[in-house]
């Protein structure tokens, strides 16, 4: 070969290396094998610890099973366990466990993991974020291998709600558990080091029936174009709600090697508005006039490319519970200016530039967010509201809102509104105070009486106060406390005020303060006939469309997008992962 021809044939393999990578240098396309990308990395694979990591909660999802899941109508049925029970008074919980459920290290499973896995959350030394989610349990019995029973200390009604996010782990299960992890799900953990694909292999023994796919590998893809190049060149088989800008979304499924599922979700994206007294949108007038301005057709037909659709309540519209009784606040400009003049905010300058307030919008640093508030931001501006707006990283976001330095702010919900729980988690008002928290937690922990009459005068002075919304028990709870002159009965009331104020409500970022609905949630919850339940859960949504301490926008569709040879393909409204196990490959 002459010396020309052979630098050209050099050149023209290069090239061509590069648009298609040897088959030893890719993991995609391997027989047996299903590579899945991801868009954040993992951070461990133990429920006790990693719950609310999303992609760790997901791949959690093929190494544990839980004792109840919920169906397609996002009802808790048996899984783990074949059969369960909930006493008339909430305070007893038992549990019947699957005959020849093993754990892929050989172990039987029992009641004694189903003990200790719980056990272990509630064990201070522990230290799992999770523990809130169970606290109320006193003890866990166990009579028999295959029976668990819990005993709550209170009635506990959001107690099997929670159960569908902790992975039974096995018993003696210690820190290693955390990246080395051990369940009784379809697929076991092989292996996972930073920068690398976590490994996971088909569990034989799995109680359901063996997974056809004989390998899963769950690739850390940050960057949307790598994901989407990956996706095409075969690299990768399958992204699952992966955060794609929804103009990719379409440009892919026009491929013949691609296949995109776009069907309807169950998760909710929508505004948060502080109702705190000094905040300008605790008038309803004001909240009210900023739904009837949105138009959350247009971005759900140009933005989000019509991958999503008009949410109206924060329940899905299939869910048991779900009410189309509410207010409905359709897009309606002339309205929203009316609603502004009632609130007193009228037009300074008549058809000129001022606006008539402003506000601010706080945004996560996605660049779908960002678009979509850029849209809301025009939207409002039309009625002479002027729209600040301010991207922040995550965790800054979260402290914000937490914190409640926000007028407005835009997430989407993930999962949290699939169960009826959501009313109190949401809604109920809670005494968002660091102050009283950690007075609290520090004089349930001591044991010394001599450690609590400081804790108890400044409990005291804490809740003299009265900065909490109003609450009769905590007030009679109150009185009973500065009438005792014994420190045990002092600390007994305070910790029941405790329950009282801050039990419910976790995710009320908004102070939402409605002691009529609180009452309509806790009469709910001791609710037991279902007929009666959708009533009482049809009320409350009721009550909150017209008070609006969130505007609720849209339900985003789960998107799949997989190679042809993926097949079986059959996703849940959850947005979960269990469908994987039962994915077939040609291939």
């Amino acid at each position: 070969m002459r010396p020309r021809t052979r630098l050209r044939f050099i050149l023209a393999f290069v090239f061509l290396a590069t648009l298609f990578p040897l088959n030893s240098c890719r993991q995609g396309g391997e027989p047996g094998t299903l590579v899945i990308a991801i868009e954040q990395a993992p951070r461990g694979f133990d429920p006790r610890f990693s719950t609310g990591i999303v992609p760790s909660a997901r791949i959690m999802q093929l190494i544990y099973d839980t004792l109840v899941i919920k169906n397609e109508r996002f009802e808790f049925v048996p899984y783990l366990a074949d059969l369960y029970n909930e006493s008339a008074d909430h305070r007893e919980f038992s549990f019947h466990l699957r005959p020849g459920v093993v754990f892929h290290n050989g172990k039987q499973l029992t009641s004694a993991d189903v003990k200790y896995t719980f056990e272990s959350i509630l064990a201070p030394e522990t230290k799992s974020p999770i523990r809130g989610a169970v606290d109320k349990i006193s003890s866990v019995e166990t009579p028999d291998e295959r029976t668990v029973i819990f005993h709550a200390r209170e009635p506990f009604y959001t107690f099997i709600g929670n159960l569908p996010a902790i992975g039974i782990i096995p018993e003696g299960a210690g820190q290693e558990n955390i990246n080395a992890p051990v369940g009784t799900g379809p697929f076991r953990f092989v292996s996972y080091n930073e920068g690398e694909p976590v490994v996971l292999e088909s569990n034989p023994n799995y109680w359901d029936g063996a997974p056809s796919l004989a390998r899963v590998l769950v690739k850390y893809v940050p960057d949307n174009s790598t994901r989407q190049a990956e996706l095409m060149s075969g690299a990768v088989d399958l992204a699952y709600n992966a955060q794609f800008d929804p103009e990719t979304i379409r440009a892919l499924s026009g491929r013949k090697d691609i296949q995109v599922s776009v069907s309807e979700g169950a998760n909710i994206g929508y505004l948060g508005l502080n109702l705190s007294g000094a905040s300008k949108l605790a008038d309803p007038r004001l909240r009210q006039a900023i739904a009837y301005a949105i138009d959350p057709e247009v971005i759900i037909h140009r933005l989000l490319r019509d991958q999503a659709r008009p949410a109206r309540a924060i329940l899905p519209p299939e869910h048991w519970a779900s009410n189309r009784e509410v207010k409905i606040y359709d897009h309606d400009p002339h309205r929203a200016i009316q609603m502004l003049e009632e609130a007193g905010y009228t037009d300074p300058d008549g058809d000129g530039p001022l606006p008539r307030l402003q506000l601010g919008l706080l945004t996560s640093t996605n660049q779908l967010s960002r678009n979509i508030a850029s849209v809301l931001q025009d939207q409002l501006r039309m009625v002479g509201i002027q729209l600040q707006l301010q991207s922040l990283e995550s965790a800054t976001l979260l402290d914000k809102i937490n914190k409640a330095q926000f007028d407005m702010y835009y997430l989407i919900g993930v999962g949290f509104n699939q169960l009826t729980d959501v009313f109190q988690f949401v809604y109920h008002s809670r005494y968002q105070n660091p102050e009283f928290n950690d007075s609290i937690a520090r004089l349930r922990l001591a044991q010394n009486n001599l450690d609590w009459p400081p804790l108890l005068d400044r409990v005291h002075s804490i809740l003299a106060r009265h900065e909490f919304c109003p609450n009769a028990e905590a007030d009679r709870l109150l009185k009973m406390a500065e009438a005792s002159v014994s420190d045990a009965s002092r600390r007994q009331y305070y910790l029941q005020i405790a329950s009282q104020l801050t039990d419910r409500g976790g995710q009320n970022r908004m102070r939402y303060c409605n002691p009529e609905l609180d009452s309509q949630i806790e009469e709910a919850e001791r609710e037991y006939d279902r007929s009666k339940q959708i009533e009482a859960y049809g009320a409350i949504q009721r009550t909150v469309s017209q008070d609006l301490p969130q505007i609720y926008l849209w339900y985003p569709a789960n998107v799949l997008i997989a190679r042809s040879r993926v097949g079986n393909i059959q996703v849940e409204p959850s947005g979960s992962w269990y469908f994987i196990s039962k994915l077939t490959l040609v291939r």
